[in-house]
């Protein structure tokens, strides 16, 4: 398997966390009336964060479909933030991909994961 990661420039580092910044907002915004599309836009909005947390701790990101990959690299930026990528990335599948609806309690993690991420995507790079 080949590995897909990339080296991080500062325009990346900050269009990305712009990116983050911009699928959390209209996720917020979109909560009430389309929770299965608010899902999808915390999902970006939490691989984004992610990218800028791996971008500002190690001047790499991952940028393939394997998500174990970005999973691992962002252990190895920020341990603990990994958990909240895997919990986004677990919900994608559904909201994305299949026929049933989120569920109240599923948008609830999300939000959570996702506002953990891009936090800590802003702390993190505010620091730079």
């Amino acid at each position: 398997m080949t590995r897909r990661i990339k080296d991080c420039t500062d325009a990346i580092r900050i269009g990305r966390l712009n990116k983050a910044n911009e699928f959390h907002k209209a996720a917020v915004l979109l909560e009430d009336d389309s929770p299965n599309a608010s899902i999808d836009l915390l999902v970006d909005a939490g691989i984004a964060a992610a990218d800028v947390i791996c971008c500002a701790r190690l001047g790499v990101h991952a940028t393939g479909e394997n998500h174990n990959e970005a999973s691992l690299l962002l252990k190895q930026a920020e341990a603990g933030m990994e958990k909240h990528l895997r919990t986004l990335l677990n919900l994608k599948t559904k909201v994305a991909y299949t026929h049933q609806p989120a569920t109240t309690d599923e948008h609830k993690k999300a939000s959570r994961a996702a506002e953990a991420l891009v936090e800590a995507a802003r702390r993190i790079s505010a620091r730079r």
